[in-house]
């Protein structure tokens, strides 16, 4: 923009004529534009016309410096609008709510036009009269017809569409926060040790899920003053990114309904695009809310959300297709820490004249500090499980509805990446679990969910957790649950049958322990020797209505990660009722120490060695988790065992009579003379690891 616009645009002598001096990227190709931008920022071009001072020490990664200058005088073009009859300054501010309150009314003027005093139709994006009627330049979706003017129309119509995406995130977390401040005597008492317990767990059998109280969005929604006066709008706020259904799922479908028209079809891959386009994409809010519904690890919940899913797919499918947006799919994002939304990083003026920073408006992770993974790489999981599930002997028992949701996830994977299948050697313990953790032989079933559940347990499943699926049953099911780090379970093998009745999912699965020493042992107050599990998520402890099944949430991977969490935890004498947080009681800790000395002599004989000396445990049902897991974990169960040794040489004693079952302790000598339980395991061991080589 010239000295003599830039005066003509300052609100001073509006109404006077000048001569009309175009401003920079009106009545300018995409391309023009796209290389004066560069230039300007790469310090290419000597000119005044910008106020704009150097930002490459600002702290903010290049990259998303650069992108921040593109949409920044992008929207000091569009600012500078004056008319093109009588040169009268158009565009004072710019606020998105308004031009979408524009564009539903059936009179409008053409979307990216502005009327002035005098009558005529300025389009902000090109700087000439206004157009209506073209076919190119129509988008329409969901009954909201937008008919623009040009190419650099639809810029505008991008940039005030993302811009209302991201109102309508961050007053979403502003709520969210205020909902959550409220609840802070709840949270207190899961942070005591109470949530352990499941007392708190919403009937997903643990953790504490705060939901936001449900409220519905429009396209001219407007926050609540309590909404304003928590968000404090402008200024940043931190991100959290969750899955939050209904209450944002409607106007997210819009948005990107919206950009998908305006962005050029799978086969358009030679169409220019406006490296505009890309820029505000990447600053807004809605590419992360993108990369976290693509990591939702549920196919059930995508399929109660086919619209918004398509949709998403599509989006991310265009802009995967075109050579000049793909990065926005296939790279690494940075971390978005917190943000002021598109619309104040676009309209900071401060930022523009050179008096503030972009970390003002965005903060984002370095490089160093670690990257956000691609959209593509968020889709693995979900690509997963379709997989697995379309490989179905049997598919049709998931229904048609799911099947179509995994052969469009699969389908849209394939296209942008191939179709990669692993080749290469498994290495690692965490590499083994990802890849083995199900097997699953799909069979005939009765039970949609059944099926459904089973393709997400191949990915939902965290480390230590295996299932097998019965190939002719699939609604019988064996887990084995590995010891977590830091408790007295520490390296242990725990085994689980898992039967589903006529009535699930209304009605929750049995399951039994089957790691008893034969009938002998119980490992938990709520893991019993005769194989009882108590557990209010399975009705076999009793709890409030939040704590019990609830067939639309619960699954079986929320009842072993229960079990993991809750009872195989860092102390079981806590599961006792009344004996909450005993650990933390002078009079208590003692016996919680004791407890777990006598646990640890349990699951070093009956978790551990027992799986390595019995023929009928080690050739059994797990005897390639078991050989793997001491091949690449066994240096590691040796080391935990001869630490338990050291601490307590003699074996632990129960408070209650002793361990009869168990003689003198298991650290004191076993099977050969001289041999302790760490000598017989690393024996053990090293037999396996023999047999491997």
């Amino acid at each position: 923009m010239s000295k003599s616009a830039r005066k003509n645009t300052s609100g001073k002598g509006e109404g006077s004529s000048t001569s009309k001096t175009p401003t920079p990227g009106k009545n300018q190709s995409d391309d023009e534009m796209a290389r004066r931008l560069n230039e300007e920022i790469n310090g290419h071009v000597e000119d005044n016309d910008y106020e704009h001072q150097s930002r490459n020490s600002s702290g903010c990664p290049e990259e998303i410096q650069t992108a921040i200058d593109f949409v920044q005088r992008y929207t000091d073009d569009v600012l500078g609008t004056t008319c093109h009859e009588c040169d009268r300054r158009l565009v004072r501010e710019l606020h998105a709510q308004d031009w979408i309150k524009r564009w539903k009314r059936a009179d409008s003027e053409s979307a990216s036009g502005c009327k002035c005093k005098c009558g005529a139709v300025t389009c902000v994006g090109c700087g000439d009269k206004a157009q209506k009627g073209n076919p190119k330049y129509i988008a329409e979706f969901e009954g909201l017809k937008i008919d623009y003017c040009c190419s650099k129309g639809a810029v505008f119509i991008a940039w005030v569409v993302l811009c209302q995406y991201d109102d309508m995130e961050l007053n979403l977390q502003a709520r969210s926060e205020r909902n959550q401040a409220s609840t802070k005597q709840m949270q207190g008492l899961a942070n005591r040790g109470f949530a352990h317990r499941g007392l708190l767990a919403n009937g997903i059998g643990y953790g504490l899920d705060v939901r936001t109280s449900p409220f519905q969005y429009d396209l001219i929604h407007s926050a609540t003053a309590a909404d304003e006066a928590y968000r404090r709008p402008g200024l940043l706020r931190a991100l959290h990114f969750n899955q939050v259904d209904s209450e944002t799922d409607g106007l997210t479908r819009w948005i990107l309904g919206m950009l998908i028209e305006l962005l050029p079809r799978r086969k358009e891959t030679t169409k220019k695009v406006n490296p505009l386009m890309g820029s505000m994409i990447e600053l807004s809010l809605l590419q992360d809310r993108v990369a976290e519904l693509l990591r939702n690890d549920s196919l059930q919940d995508v399929d109660k959300r086919p619209d918004l899913y398509f949709a998403t797919f599509e989006f991310v499918h265009r802009l995967g297709a075109h050579p000049k947006l793909d990065y926005l799919v296939r790279e690494e994002r940075f971390a978005k820490r917190q943000s002021a939304g598109l619309q104040t990083i676009a309209t900071a003026s401060g930022i523009r004249k050179g008096k503030g920073t972009a970390q003002s408006v965005l903060t984002v992770a370095s490089r160093s500090e670690g990257m956000s993974p691609s959209l593509i790489s968020c889709l693995t999981n979900l690509n997963t499980q379709s997989k697995v599930l379309l490989g179905g002997s049997n598919n049709a028992a998931a229904g048609k509805d799911v099947l179509e949701v995994a052969k469009r996830v699969n389908k849209l994977y394939t296209q942008l990446v191939g179709d990669t299948k692993k080749t290469s050697a498994i290495t690692t313990w965490k590499e083994y679990q990802k890849e083995r953790c199900l097997v699953h032989n799909p069979a005939p079933g009765r039970m949609k969910r059944l099926v459904t559940e089973a393709s997400e347990m191949t990915t939902s499943l965290p480390e230590g957790i295996f299932v097998r699926v019965d190939e002719d049953r699939p609604d019988i099911m064996k887990a084995l649950i590995i010891g977590p780090e830091d408790t007295p379970y520490q390296g242990g093998l725990f085994e689980f049958d898992i039967v589903c009745g006529r009535d699930y999912p209304f009605l929750p699965p049995s399951v039994w322990f089957l790691t008893t020493g034969q009938g002998t042992i119980g490992f938990n107050p709520n893991l019993y020797a005769t194989g009882k599990v108590c557990l209010s998520l399975i009705g076999t402890w009793p709890g409030g209505p939040e704590t019990k099944w609830q067939p639309g949430r619960s699954t079986i991977a929320s009842i072993l990660v229960s079990i993991q969490s809750m009872i195989l935890w860092q102390w079981p004498f806590e599961n006792e009722p009344s004996h909450e947080n005993a650990h933390n009681h002078p009079g208590l800790r003692p016996r919680c120490l004791e407890y777990n000395k006598v646990l640890r002599n349990y699951t070093l004989k009956y978790a551990t060695l027992d799986w390595l000396t019995r023929r009928e445990m080690r050739d059994g049902l797990w005897s390639n988790v078991l050989k793997d897991y001491f091949r690449f974990c066994g240096k590691k169960v040796v080391e935990n065992a001869r630490r338990w040794e050291k601490e307590d040489p003699q074996g632990g004693m129960l408070a209650r009579g002793g361990m009869s079952a168990m003689g003198k302790g298991i650290f004191g000598k076993v099977g050969k003379v001289g041999k302790t339980v760490a000598d017989e395991l690393e024996m053990e061991i090293e037999k396996i690891q023999n047999e491997r080589t």
